[in-house]
């Protein structure tokens, strides 16, 4: 008995980071909370400290670079070294206050370049209203 395997095909999601159009291929949101725990005398356990951390963005994808392949470089770069935050939005939910922890860009002679982007959070996401 054969079987037949139905597969989808998703068009890359664009999302704008920088002014810097990213077709996004991948998407990985990760986020963690610290929880202290300290013995109490009689052996049980309470918790000292409870914080979350930063939500943790990778988007993975591909950038156009037609005409001046710099110009990606040039704003992923200034993000890095930037204090300053900005929004992202991606899947209908809305990534405020992000920084840019790192990038990679690799260039292989062609029309696109790969691209991965990893960002940081500390903000809730929330769904993007519609008007």
């Amino acid at each position: 008995m054969s079987t037949v395997t139905s597969i989808n095909q998703r068009k890359p999601a664009e999302v704008v980071i920088g002014g810097v159009t990213l077709f996004c291929e991948s998407f990985k949101s990760s986020a963690v909370r610290s929880i202290a725990e300290e013995s109490t005398a009689d052996g049980g356990t309470v918790f000292t400290n409870n914080a979350s951390r930063s939500t943790r963005l990778t988007f993975t994808g591909r950038v156009g670079i037609e005409g001046s392949p710099e110009n990606a470089v040039l704003s992923f770069n200034a993000l890095v070294n930037s204090a300053n935050t900005f929004n992202v939005e991606h899947m209908g939910l809305v990534f405020a206050d992000c920084r840019m922890l790192s990038y990679a860009f690799d260039d292989k002679g062609g029309d696109w370049a790969d691209v991965t982007v990893v960002l940081l959070t500390a903000e809730p996401v929330t769904r993007r209203t519609e008007p």
